[in-house]
């Protein structure tokens, strides 16, 4: 009769002690049992014992010794399928995963997007192997991969092996998918030096001219042309622009106080800097003409920019306005299947301006770049702790270097000018 399963063996049986982890082995009915939990199971459940090879249980008279190994053997047997359904995974699959888990943790940020290019182009290359096989040249060959692609420099490349090797593969070892050696072994790929590899060099991000964002604005509509007007007068950074509303300035001071909702460092909480932007008159002058008293919401929407720029061209049309074509009436699609947001995301931004370019016929910079203008040009007016003070950086000059690097030689040669005046 088969018996149901149960947390202990039955009152009145026969027991023999055994290893915790192998449970414990009792007589039943003539037969070897083992009452175990084993790994992945929430309660324990009775089984019967087998000698190798054998289809039935083994029979109590055998001796209590041959009882135990065979439990040790069902215990180790369940150990080694938890780690290979595990290590069995393949790499799609886990970078699948690793990509929900990054931007959950980093709350869907740049560097959630960071972390699932990388996962990305590690699927392509190993995508149906099982990531528990893969080896150190497994890793190379990914390198090697992305460096036969025309869209990634050598920075970016180290950027992304970096993503690989010091958070995914700790993000695996912790999720059981991979063993300690293995995670050591796939950590191991060095990164690229300048001119030691056939890499291209990507420059570094410049600020951008005046003229040539005067020219672009020309071709943005007005709406997004005030969204880069604000930004090269303010220097904040770009997903921070879109996120602005109109609670979230203080208008009680002078100047005005822009604190964003969500920026870069708030994961930080209280041991982070606080985020303030300063907000002066120019800026000021822009803000107050786009927004009216019952304006809430996002200051820079696509869907007000689109209204805007239909009604532009309603009030400039030339040929005659038929009566039927009321404000009611309109041509366009009743549920298309992309509708303008309420805010701008920074990719959306970005692209409206590079089609501006585009038209306008300059060089095509990113909106980046007017943070890097704006850096510049308080550096040189200011120092650096007045331009560490509009980017918000907490971290240092070095950080704060980058954004400023066209002002640095300028430093240089007036600290210089007087020590060589006088001795040269």
């Amino acid at each position: 009769m088969q018996k149901k399963s149960m947390r202990r063996p039955p009152d009145g049986v026969r027991r023999s002690a055994v290893p915790e982890s192998c449970g414990t082995v009792y007589d039943n009915n003539g037969y070897w049992y083992v009452s175990i939990r084993l790994p992945g199971e929430q309660r324990r459940h009775n089984r019967p014992l087998k000698a190798p090879g054998a289809i039935h249980a083994m029979r109590s008279d055998r001796p209590v010794e041959m009882a135990r190994e065979a439990a040790c053997r069902l215990w180790e047997e369940a150990v080694r399928s938890t780690r290979r359904t595990s290590e069995y995974r393949t790499v799609r699959e886990v970078c699948d995963w690793f990509v929900k888990y990054s931007a959950e943790y980093y709350r869907g940020g740049g560097e959630a997007n960071t972390c699932a290019l990388a996962a990305r182009y590690f699927a392509d290359v190993h995508g149906s192997r099982q990531i528990g096989e893969l080896v150190h040249t497994d890793m190379l060959a990914v390198r090697d991969a992305m460096l036969r692609s025309d869209r990634l420099c050598r920075q970016t490349v180290n950027r992304y092996m970096q993503v690989l090797s010091r958070r995914m593969m700790p993000w695996a070892l912790d999720a059981g998918f991979i063993r300690a050696a293995t995670k050591v072994e796939l950590s191991q790929v060095q990164p690229l030096k300048r001119g030691r590899s056939t890499a291209r060099e990507c420059a570094p991000i410049r600020e951008a001219s005046d003229a040539a964002v005067e020219a672009t604005c020309a071709e943005l509509t007005p709406h997004v042309a005030a969204m880069v007007r604000v930004h090269r007068l303010t220097g904040m950074r770009p997903g921070e622009l879109c996120a602005m509303r109109r609670e979230d300035i203080d208008r009680t001071s002078t100047p005005w106080v822009y604190r964003p909702p969500r920026h870069k460092n708030d994961w930080r909480g209280e041991w982070g800097q606080p985020r303030a932007i300063c907000i002066g008159p120019r800026a000021r002058e822009i803000l107050s003409g786009l927004w009216g008293d019952a304006l809430t919401g996002h200051l820079f929407s696509p869907l007000r920019s689109m209204a805007e720029w239909l009604a532009a061209k309603r009030a400039a049309r030339t040929s005659p306005f038929y009566p039927c074509r009321d404000e009611a009436y309109s041509r366009a699609k009743p549920n298309p299947a992309r509708k303008p947001g309420e805010s701008f995301d920074p990719c959306s931004y970005n692209q409206a301006v590079e089609r501006a370019c585009e038209k306008a016929g300059v060089e095509k910079w990113s909106p980046n770049q007017l943070r890097h203008s704006f850096a510049t040009e308080v550096r040189r007016k200011f120092g650096l702790e007045a331009c560490r003070a509009v980017l918000g950086h907490s971290m240092g000059a070095a950080v704060t270097d980058r954004y400023s690097y066209a002002a640095i030689e300028d430093e240089i040669i007036a600290k210089a000018r007087d020590a060589v005046e006088s001795i040269g």
